[in-house]
């Protein structure tokens, strides 16, 4: 009876390293679930925006112009148009948009813009956002003048 208990023993010793590598294992694989693909930022927003400029003595930013009748549509696969704005701010322009769910930024190729002299601010160019259900922001330096200028975007959503 004592010999088939020592060897009961012995084999449980054996048999609890191994069964603690398959543990671990298991545990460290690499495996993970696939992460989805965050969606396009689609849909209909309104909103405000604003063109900052960097104070020159002190800390913090200047409205320069401010557009609060600012309106845009974006739909898939890749297309945006502007449908309301103050002419004399910001430019009723349309295009193509592309986006990078990952590094959150997103391009405008605003097919009215045309080089030059402008009288009012295109929505084109490459932009830092940010989106949830029913905010989108974006921001970028103004590359044509100095860093200290942005253009910002906060806008709410009105429709799928």
């Amino acid at each position: 009876m004592f010999k088939k208990m020592k060897i009961m023993k012995r084999n449980l010793f054996l048999v609890l390293p191994l069964l603690a590598l398959v543990v671990l294992s298991e545990a460290c694989s690499t495996k993970s679930d696939p992460v989805p693909v965050p969606a396009a930022p689609t849909g209909s927003y309104s909103g405000k925006f604003k063109l900052l400029v960097k104070k020159t003595t002190g800390s913090g930013y200047d409205t320069v112009k401010n557009d609060p009748l600012f309106a845009v549509t974006i739909t898939a696969p890749s297309k945006y148009v502007v449908t309301s704005s103050t002419p004399s701010i910001h430019a009723l322009s349309r295009g193509l948009f592309q986006y990078d769910p990952y590094g959150q930024i997103i391009r405008f190729i605003d097919s009215t813009y045309v080089p030059g002299p402008q009288t009012s601010y295109h929505l084109a160019g490459d932009y830092q956002y940010r989106m949830n259900t029913t905010q989108l922001q974006f921001i970028r330096p103004n590359n044509s003048t100095t860093q200290d200028t942005i253009f910002f975007y906060d806008l709410k959503k009105t429709s799928n």
